[in-house]
């Protein structure tokens, strides 16, 4: 272990993808991610508020083949919270958007697993601390 620097642990999370408009489309208008305009002056990437962790959708560069990779991709582990993960799925599921996991209630809440138009797999969850009890 390292004695002379502290990392605090992930800052910034970016998927890298295919079709930049297709991705940047899916979360701004089937999850209702705002764009960041002040960060979207890049050509190859766009950013979107988020918390406590921001979050972007990035052009996968020259040379990097996403093809090659499987097209359910369940790694790493992607979790967006939300106030109520019914309204959630249902919204997708009225959508079209494939479901991977279907609702069920457990540790984080109501959650389940849908797979967005790169084919990342993306938890959904709506409460961070066990029930009372």
């Amino acid at each position: 272990m390292p004695k002379n620097f502290e990392v605090s642990g992930p800052a910034f999370l970016g998927l890298y993808v295919r079709d930049l408009a297709t991705a940047a489309d899916f979360y701004e208008k089937k999850l209702g991610f705002r764009r960041d305009t002040e960060v979207n002056t890049w050509s190859v990437a766009v950013a979107f508020h988020s918390y406590p962790i921001p979050f972007a959708v990035i052009q996968a560069p020259p040379g990097m083949d996403l093809d090659s990779l499987p097209r359910t991709r369940t790694v790493p582990a992607i979790w967006f919270k939300t106030a109520n993960s019914q309204v959630v799925h249902d919204a997708l599921v009225a959508d079209g958007v494939p479901i991977l996991k279907p609702l069920s209630t457990g540790r984080f809440g109501r959650t389940f697993t849908f797979v967005d138009p790169e084919g990342y797999a993306i938890n959904i969850y709506d409460r961070d601390t066990p029930p009372e009890g």
